[in-house]
């Protein structure tokens, strides 16, 4: 069932070759959904951290070590909690991981749309920065 207020993604044919040379459609979402994905710093961190390391398989525990290494345990397990309730379900919902809740993996296909922003939203913070 279609909900009529969701505007539609652009799906490329189930045979096109997407960027990673697989065969799995590329789904690009609307680009208020990217923008509204990458206004969070824990979801802008996850995509990169998938596309910069290009792990195509990801377990909850790789994403929390990559974002908080140095965090306490306590720290630790939020971030796993925040990422399972929220953060990777939300990715999933528009395409950008198959997040799996019960193996607690994050498959990631590659959607250029977002990992182009999500680098360049780093770019500005890290401008920022300097400016600091």
């Amino acid at each position: 069932m279609r909900d009529d207020k969701q505007p539609e993604r652009s799906v490329r044919p189930q045979n096109a070759t997407n960027p990673l040379g697989t065969n799995r459609a590329v789904v690009t979402p609307p680009i208020d959904d990217v923008f509204e994905l990458l206004s969070n710093d824990c979801r802008r961190r996850v995509c990169l951290f998938l596309r910069r390391t290009g792990i195509e398989v990801a377990t909850l525990s790789d994403l929390v070590d990559a974002l908080a290494p140095d965090a306490s345990d306590e720290e630790r397990d939020r971030l796993a909690i925040n990422l399972h309730h929220r953060h990777l379900p939300k990715l999933d919902e528009a395409g950008i991981v198959d997040y799996d809740p019960r193996s607690n993996t994050a498959r990631y296909w590659g959607q250029p749309t977002v990992e182009k922003w999500a680098e360049h939203i780093e770019a500005v913070d890290e401008g920022r920065q300097v400016e600091s």
